[in-house]
């Protein structure tokens, strides 16, 4: 079993993560600029053509799509998913697509995409709801979503042995905790090393505190809020996703959330629970 020294070295180090791509290092950028345009993120991506298809896809699924095929990413963008959406799916995706996880026997890339996306959808459902004078911000609370476990697939393309080991153990006894085991069987979590990477790649200051304060109950966090929001939703979009468990509204934490109660968070899990298939649809297109 690797220490969890040798680990921490090798993330800190990054000689075996592909660094990121030049349309990722463009969107990071872009991504802390409130007044981008849309031509500027549209150009960005049209010059990375993988990227751009996919965009263009999730355009086109049957959970974003209007009535009307889209075309082009800008198009994408005013008509379908909105700027900062894109700047975020975009980003995310960006910033995965060169780590490669096929070694790991045990890692289903849907399913990650899937509780990603999941994660990301669920918070901003229930954000929308949160009183405005304490509402968090809404794009950088999805975009947390989509990040909260980019640790794993740094796991999965490092060790992709003792991971597979973990998520068998998982599969066996779905309760047990995978932080725990991970740690057992490699000497770090995913949350730890995803910490580490958004402080390497200068990921926005949200981002890198939610992730941390997952990780760290006595982590001083001013988004403490968020990172409620992220460990809850994380938590509840990975049992839906795998149909082993319901019941959004009876989590107190979630429920002492200005402006939201048990009645709002029944009605969102209804509404949560009917795109579960087609947000697993997306998650596909993602691979």
């Amino acid at each position: 079993m690797a220490t969890q020294a040798t680990v921490q070295h090798e993330i800190l180090q990054l000689k075996h993560i592909p660094p990121l791509s030049i349309s990722a290092t463009r969107l990071l950028e872009a991504a802390s600029d409130p007044e981008v345009e849309v031509d500027y993120i549209a150009n960005i991506i049209d010059q990375d053509p993988p990227l751009s298809a996919r965009i263009l896809g999730m355009a086109n699924a049957a959970y974003f799509m209007g009535t009307q095929p889209v075309y082009t990413t800008k198009e994408a963008i005013i008509r379908v998913l909105g700027l900062n959406l894109v700047k975020g799916l975009a980003l995310s995706m960006a910033m995965t697509g060169s780590i490669d996880t096929r070694k790991c026997s045990n890692f289903d890339l849907t399913s990650y995409w899937s509780q990603a996306l999941g994660c990301a959808v669920l918070s901003r459902m229930i954000a929308l709801k949160i009183e405005p004078r304490h509402q968090p911000n809404l794009d950088g609370l999805y975009l947390c979503g989509l990040l909260q476990n980019l640790g794993m697939l740094v796991l999965a393309y490092l060790f992709p042995h003792p991971l597979s080991a973990v998520l068998a153990e998982i599969k066996e006894h779905p309760d047990a905790d995978v932080l725990t085991l991970e740690e057992l069987h490699i000497g770090i979590n995913h949350i730890a090393i995803g910490e580490q990477l958004a402080i390497r790649w200068h990921l926005p200051e949200m981002v890198i505190h939610t992730i941390a304060g997952l990780n760290h109950d006595n982590h001083p966090n001013i988004y403490s809020t968020e990172t409620m929001l992220i460990s809850r939703t994380a938590a509840w979009a990975n049992q839906y996703l795998t149909k082993r468990k319901s019941g959004l509204k009876n989590d107190t934490l979630l429920s002492q959330l200005e402006g939201v109660d048990e009645s709002i968070l029944a009605k969102i899990e209804e509404q949560f629970h009917n795109q579960c298939s087609e947000l697993q649809a997306t998650a596909r297109m993602l691979n």
